[in-house]
C-alpha cells in the first residue's frame, strides 16, 4: 500500500520564483523560504504568523461553521434532517452516511483544514525554539510559543475527537498523526490514542509554563485588560497583543482546555483538578470570570462573551450565519434556513422538563416566534445574532465537568445549583444519585452549547447508544469518522 503523505492536505505547492538558468536556481532559496525568514526574524513577524492561526480557525471549514453550527451538528442530530437535495453533505452526516462522496469532500476538507492551522502553528513553534534570540524579550517569546502550542493541541486534539477511537471500550483502534513538522518532506509519526492524547497534553503543559509567567491575566481581569477601566490604562501592557485576551489562548484557557481533554481520556481526578481551578481563579480578590447571568441574556449577550475563557473573533459570521440557522426577527430578515429544530422537539425534548417559566434560555436564547415564509413555524437560535465572535471555551463547561468528575454528591449539587442560578433557574431538590447526575450532565451539555459543536463529542465520550433526537443505534461505525480515503491509516491496513 503506497503511503500518501499528509502534506498532501496541508501543503499548497511551493511556488520557485522564476529564473533563467540553473545556475541562478541554485543561487535562490525558494519564495516561500525567503517570506518565511523574514516572517520569524520579529517578533511583529511571529504575531502576523499567530494572527494567521486564529484567523485560519475562523474559517467556515472549521469554527467559523463546519465544527460548530453545521457539520458537526448534524453529526449530533441537533438539527432536523437535512435536505438531501441543498445540503447533501449534511444530510449524510446527519444520518452517518460517511461513504458518500458529499461527506467525503466534507470530512477531507475539514480534516485539511485542522491539519493547514497546526502546520502553521508548528512553523511559529519550530522557528522560536531553533532561534529564540529572534525575539529578545522572554515574555513576549513566552507568549508566543504558548499561544502557538496551546492552538496546535486544540486543533490535535479535536482530530482525535472526530477521527479517533472511542476513548471507551474501544474494539476498533485509530492511529492518527501528531504533526511537529513544517517541512513537506517528512510525514509525522502515527500514534496510539493514549500516545496521541500524551503529546496533545505535553504540548498544554509547555504552553501552561510558559504563559503562567508572562500572560498578563495572570496580573489583570479580561475586562481591565480590554480597557474597562480607564484609570488603568497606564499600568496596562503597551502591546497591543497583549490585550483582548479572550480572544488568544491565555493561561485560563489553556487550563479550561487541559480539563476537557482530561475528561475525553476519562482522567476524571486531573479533569476535576483543571476544571475547579478554573472556577476558583481569582485576581485582585474577584473571580477571573464569571458565569453569564439573567442580565446576560436579556441584554442580547447571547453567545455569553462574559464567561467566555476563549473565543474567536469571525467578522464575516453574520454574511452566512442567517442563511444556515435563521435571521434576526428584529431586523425583519427572511427566517429561512437550512438547518432548523422542529418546534415539537424543541418543546417536548429539548426543553423536556425545565422550567420554562424562568430558563434564559428557554425564554431569551431562542425565538420562538418566527416564522419561515412558507409559515411554518420553528424556534430560532439567536446565539450569533449581531456578533462577530464564536465561543470556544467557557466556564460554564468548566461547572459541568466539575460536576460529572467530582466525587462528593453534595459538592456536584452546589455546583448545579450555581450553574443553573446563573440561567435563572432555582433549584431546590437535590441530585440523589450519580446516574441521575449523568443525564443532568448530558441535558446542560445541549442546552448550553447548541451550535457551539460539544455535543456529538459528549455523545461519544460517554458512548451513548442513542441520541435525543435520534433513533439511530449509534456506536464505533457512527461514532468514528473515517480518515480521508487518500490519507494513509496504519491501524486500517
Amino acid at each position: 500500500m503506497a503511503m500518501n503523505k499528509i502534506r498532501s492536505y496541508i501543503f499548497i505547492g511551493l511556488s520557485m520564483l522564476s529564473l533563467s538558468s540553473c545556475n541562478e536556481w541554485l543561487d535562490v532559496k525558494p519564495e516561500t523560504e525567503v517570506r518565511e525568514d523574514d516572517l520569524f526574524s520579529s517578533y511583529k513577524g511571529y504575531k502576523e504568523a499567530l494572527a494567521g492561526c486564529y484567523s485560519a480557525m475562523t474559517s467556515r471549514d472549521l469554527y467559523g461553521e463546519k465544527l460548530t453550527i453545521s457539520d458537526v451538528e448534524c453529526l449530533a442530530n441537533l438539527w432536523n434532517q437535512p435536505s438531501k437535495s441543498y445540503t447533501p453533505a449534511l444530510y449524510d452526516l446527519h444520518i452517518h452516511d460517511y461513504e458518500d462522496e458529499y461527506a467525503r469532500n466534507d470530512i477531507k476538507t475539514i480534516y485539511g483544514g485542522l491539519y493547514n492551522v497546526i502546520v502553521q502553528a508548528n512553523g511559529i513553534i519550530n522557528h522560536i525554539t531553533a532561534n529564540p534570540a529572534s525575539i529578545p524579550a522572554e515574555n513576549q517569546r513566552n507568549i508566543i510559543e504558548g499561544e502557538a502550542r496551546a492552538v496546535r493541541a486544540f486543533c490535535h486534539f479535536d482530530v482525535l475527537r472526530l477521527f479517533g477511537q472511542m476513548p471507551q471500550n474501544a474494539t476498533k483502534p485509530v492511529e492518527l498523526p501528531y504533526a511537529e513538522g513544517n517541512d513537506i518532506n517528512t510525514q509525522p509519526p502515527y500514534y496510539s490514542f493514549e500516545q496521541f492524547a500524551a503529546k496533545v497534553l505535553a504540548d498544554l503543559d509547555i504552553a501552561e509554563e510558559k504563559l503562567k509567567t508572562s500572560d498578563p491575566v495572570m496580573e489583570f481581569s479580561y475586562d481591565e485588560l480590554a480597557g474597562a477601566d480607564s484609570k488603568l490604562a497606564d499600568q496596562l501592557p503597551d502591546d497591543d497583543f497583549l490585550l483582548n485576551r479572550r480572544y488568544r489562548f491565555n493561561y485560563w484557557a489553556v487550563r479550561a482546555l487541559k480539563a476537557r481533554v482530561y475528561l475525553y481520556i476519562g482522567d476524571k481526578a486531573k479533569a476535576y483538578n483543571e476544571a475547579m481551578a478554573v472556577i476558583n481563579a481569582q485576581i485582585k480578590g474577584k473571580s477571573v470570570v464569571s458565569l453569564s447571568s439573567k442580565s446576560d441574556y436579556e441584554n442580547k449577550k447571547y453567545s455569553t462573551p462574559s464567561e467566555c475563557l476563549m473565543q474567536l473573533y469571525n467578522v464575516d459570521l453574520l454574511d452566512y450565519s442567517i442563511g444556515l440557522i435563521g435571521g434576526d426577527p428584529e431586523r425583519n430578515i427572511n427566517t429561512d434556513r437550512q438547518l432548523y429544530l422542529t418546534s415539537s422537539n424543541f418543546e417536548k425534548k429539548l426543553f423536556a422538563g425545565a422550567n420554562t417559566t424562568s430558563d434564559v434560555r428557554y425564554l431569551n436564547l431562542w425565538d420562538r416566534t418566527t416564522k419561515s415564509s412558507t409559515g411554518s413555524k420553528y424556534p430560532t437560535i439567536k446565539k450569533y445574532f449581531k456578533v462577530t465572535t464564536m465561543p470556544l471555551l467557557r466556564l460554564s463547561e468548566m461547572y459541568l465537568i466539575a460536576m460529572e468528575t467530582t466525587t462528593n454528591l453534595a459538592e456536584a449539587n452546589s455546583l448545579y445549583k450555581t450553574f443553573m442560578a446563573a440561567r435563572n433557574v432555582n433549584i431546590t431538590t437535590d441530585i440523589e444519585s450519580e446516574v441521575d447526575l449523568l443525564d443532568k450532565v448530558i441535558n446542560e451539555y445541549r442546552l448550553d452549547f447548541y451550535a457551539e459543536g460539544q455535543m456529538f463529542y459528549c455523545y461519544k465520550r460517554l458512548a451513548v447508544k442513542s441520541m435525543l433526537f435520534s433513533y439511530e443505534n449509534m456506536g464505533e461505525e457512527q461514532y468514528i469518522i473515517p480518515l480521508p480515503s487518500s490519507e494513509f491509516n496504519p491501524a486500517g491496513k
